[in-house]
């Protein structure tokens, strides 16, 4: 498993645990509910950024690295 696969189960993990947290929160007032679901929505939309990022960046390091491997075989 890549660095990016680890790191992206990772943040996966994490955020499988705020929803859990999220639900959990049932018993508490419904003042802390909402606000924890409004730090979950930003947490999910920052999530979606730095997954489509870290894509970006494995894909381009791939084409780099390609690029080098060309190089050096045909020097």
């Amino acid at each position: 498993m890549s660095r990016l696969d680890s790191a992206i189960s990772r943040l996966d993990a994490a955020m499988a645990r705020l929803d859990a947290a999220v639900e959990d929160s049932t018993s508490r007032g419904s003042t802390d509910r909402d606000i924890l679901q409004t730090e979950l929505a930003v947490l999910r939309q920052t999530y979606s950024l730095l997954q489509s990022e870290a894509r970006l960046v494995s894909d381009r390091l791939d084409t780099v690295i390609g690029r080098m491997h060309a190089v050096t075989e045909g020097a």
